[in-house]
């Protein structure tokens, strides 16, 4: 199904439902971060958005932080910025962000990359490199030294404040060297690739893991579903995937928003929910309504970034679809995109079944991908407790 929309609407999320699909999994365990990669000079002043603000640390050369020259892009904004000798390129496009939440940056020289985002509250912050988990910190800005001069690096930061997980994702420019004509080509350069970005997708997927679940004996006589004691069902019998489109699902969104018109476009799905006995006897199929699965910008279009809300309500089809007793997905989730490819997340959902969204930046009949969450189930009884705690967007896979 495919749904074409150019203005935004505002709109009350509903209450979440409770999930009654899948057997129990136990969550893989976390890993010991490394050492925190070191201290940032060039750090954003989230409350302004600006870098050299009052709250600007001093550089080691006693220079306080300054903007030497700003470049106001079409898809990107960026600056050139100096403390005691050293300079930097930065990219301010999150930064101007009208919500202090979503604000971050990066700040970068041949040798290292600067980290900041704003300080919410959380007692710790998480930051990945390419994927890998390099630091905890209770700051709001990092040094990372271990670059490669005229790279690019893909950063995470995540945490959870204020009982919502919040995180950041940043592509920064790592520039050959530090000469003033060096520094401005490679502004120019961000701006330029932001440019090629026509559109960027998201989508969120929530799946059965599992080849087959059943329904706990002890929840058949009070969960209200047809199917429970001698039946099962089939689950999508798979793991992660960041493709676009393909993978199996229960339900999920796929939502597009363009860089050069402000049309966007909603693709809500759910997928087979198939009965057999235990024997392995087919018994039914049906598919969930799609009526409470939504995606839609809540900015208007500026070519450069945008906010967006998505929503995944969908109720198992072969069990009360209303009351107490309603199983179903429940998923709610707010970004603000980047053209250039940076993005904010933040949101919660039900822990069951496992999930996970992307972000994909489309250049030509090319795309780049972002992870922005994975999760695994974590209890079978999540399942049957209307009142379930929810998970965060933000915490890397695991609860």
């Amino acid at each position: 199904m495919r749904v074409n929309r150019s203005l935004p609407r505002w709109f009350a999320v509903a209450a979440l439902p409770p999930v009654l699909l899948a057997s129990s999994v136990t969550p893989a365990s976390g890993q010991p971060a490394p050492p925190s990669a070191g201290s940032a000079v060039f750090v954003l002043d989230a409350e302004s958005g600006g870098f050299g603000g009052a709250r600007t640390a001093l550089s080691t050369a006693g220079g306080r932080v300054k903007p030497v020259k700003t470049f106001i892009g079409q898809a990107s904004d960026t600056q050139i910025l100096s403390a005691g000798a050293q300079k930097v390129v930065a990219d301010i496009t999150l930064a101007s962000s009208p919500n202090k939440a979503e604000r971050a940056a990066w700040a970068a020289s041949s040798e290292f990359v600067d980290l900041s985002w704003p300080d919410l509250g959380a007692s710790r912050y998480t930051v990945y490199r390419n994927g890998v988990r390099i630091a905890d910190t209770a700051g709001h800005s990092l040094r990372d030294a271990a670059v490669t001069p005229g790279s690019e690096v893909d950063y995470r930061i995540t945490g959870v404040a204020g009982e919502l997980g919040h995180t950041w994702g940043l592509t920064a420019t790592v520039p050959a060297s530090d000469d003033a004509a060096t520094l401005a080509a490679a502004a120019a350069g961000i701006e330029a690739k932001a440019r090629k970005y026509t559109a960027t997708t998201v989508v969120w997927r929530s799946f059965i893991r599992q080849k087959w679940a059943t329904v706990p004996k002890k929840l058949g006589s009070v969960s209200g579903c047809k199917y429970t004691s001698g039946y099962k069902y089939a689950g999508d019998n798979r793991g992660y995937s960041n493709k676009i489109t393909g993978p199996a699902l229960r339900a999920g969104v796929r939502g597009v928003v363009s860089w050069t018109k402000s049309q966007y476009q909603l693709f809500p799905q759910t997928g087979w929910t198939k009965v057999y006995k235990n024997n392995g006897t087919f018994v039914a199929k049906r598919k969930a309504s799609t009526k409470k699965i939504d995606f839609r910008t809540m900015t208007r279009h500026d070519g450069k970034t945008r906010a967006v809300r998505g929503t995944v309500e969908a109720t198992d089809p072969f069990c009360p679809s209303s009351g107490p007793r309603r199983a179903g997905i429940g998923v709610a989730f707010d970004m603000r995109l980047a053209r250039n490819g940076d993005f904010y997340a933040s949101g919660k959902y039900r822990k069951a079944p496992d999930h996970e969204l992307y972000v994909y930046g489309h250049y030509g009949r090319k795309h780049t991908t972002k992870t922005v969450h994975q999760s695994r189930m974590s209890s079978l009884l999540c399942l049957s407790q209307p009142m379930c705690e929810r998970g965060t967007i933000g915490n890397s896979g695991r609860y």
